[in-house]
């Protein structure tokens, strides 16, 4: 597999979640192949401030797993999952989210599908299994994009070659 081949096929999971222990499980139970990287956030606005100032590879499929609640020392409410999430469509639209839901969080599910969210998946014992396997589906889906955009490339590349040829013969042939 080429060095292009292998950028394409890479995927980088950002947890995006207040509970150190799910962190940790998604992070142990997250199997998408050799090509993954992972990174984690425990707050919303250092995800933010993250992305807002590193430069980031456009054709990895970036997929962030996406809590709702955040607390800090004090207990103390800071962003939610849906302000996170604006603003993670406003800095990077290209971005997949899956959302991690608990129970009573559920009622947020058709806003945050308006907003853009691939998917929204129970913190429950099916929830590893689901990531994996919307992770496998995004991961598929970007590379299909990417395999369109490369092929227009290419083909707008030969065919501007084919009328500059015959452009340049019609001229070669027709000069006295």
């Amino acid at each position: 597999m080429g060095v292009i081949d292998k950028i394409k096929n890479s995927v980088v999971i950002y947890i995006v979640d207040y509970s150190i222990e799910w962190s940790e499980l998604l992070e142990n139970g997250i199997d998408c192949g050799e090509l993954v990287e992972i990174k984690k956030f425990s707050t919303g606005e250092d995800f933010i401030e993250y992305i807002t100032n590193t430069r980031l590879n456009k054709r990895k499929t970036h997929i962030v797993l996406l809590g709702y609640s955040f607390y800090d020392e004090k207990n103390q409410t800071l962003m939610n999952g849906i302000e996170i999430l604006e603003a993670i469509k406003r800095f990077k639209p290209f971005f997949k989210v899956i959302m991690l839901a608990n129970e009573d969080e559920q009622e947020y599910g058709g806003y945050v599908k308006k907003i853009g969210v691939e998917a929204i998946v129970n913190k429950d014992d099916n929830a590893l299994l689901r990531i994996n396997n919307y992770a496998a589906i995004l991961r598929s889906r970007h590379a299909i994009e990417y395999r369109k955009k490369d092929l227009k490339r290419v083909l707008f590349f030969w065919i501007t070659l084919l009328v500059l040829l015959s452009i340049t013969y019609f001229f070669m042939n027709n000069t006295p």
